[in-house]
């Protein structure tokens, strides 16, 4: 019963494909965000300089749009694995 919940059938292929690749973006984009964000902090430090609000705002809001631009395309797949289910229910529901 690996990949299925009350009934429903397994992701695909391409489902899970998707949703690897959204793992990935989310994961790595964090990674470089963090990395970025020490080695500008490193870099404001080293010419005098202090790391405010403004930096810490903008790794905020980086880190929410990688975050939601990879949520975003979880969500696509399981609408369309969710459509699919649905549009297999009512094929049956009309042959029956």
């Amino acid at each position: 019963m690996e990949g299925k919940a009350n009934g429903s059938k397994p992701y695909s292929g391409w489902q899970k494909a998707v949703l690897a690749g959204c793992l990935i973006v989310a994961v790595l984009g964090t990674i470089m965000m963090v990395g970025g964000m020490v080695k500008l902090a490193g870099t404001i430090s080293e010419f005098g300089g202090s790391v405010g609000a403004p930096l810490v705002l903008s790794f905020v809001m980086g880190l929410l749009s990688l975050w939601l631009f990879a949520g975003a395309g979880a969500l696509l797949v399981y609408i369309a694995k969710k459509s699919a289910e649905i549009a297999d229910l009512v094929r049956v529901g009309q042959t029956a």
